[in-house]
């Protein structure tokens, strides 16, 4: 289960199917759909750090473009 504090440190990439999840005291991982994408002690996860390694995955991994919002909505509104 996402918790409200998880959803605000992913921030958008929460809706993209990232989670997190806490495998010890002092470790704050990372994943996407099941897969690791990152591993992150508990003092160095910030919102920033852990939505750059969204980005970065989604980057990498998955081609992405940069654009928050799917491109099928572009025109919409004009």
């Amino acid at each position: 289960m996402t918790t409200q504090a998880q959803v605000r440190a992913l921030g958008e990439f929460a809706q993209w199917k990232f989670t997190l999840e806490h495998p010890g005291d002092h470790i704050v991982e990372l994943h996407h759909q099941g897969e690791l994408v990152a591993r992150f002690s508990q003092a160095e996860a910030t919102e920033q750090s852990l939505q750059a390694a969204c980005a970065r995955h989604l980057v990498i991994k998955h081609g992405w473009d940069g654009c928050l919002w799917s491109r099928s909505n572009e025109g919409e509104g004009t």
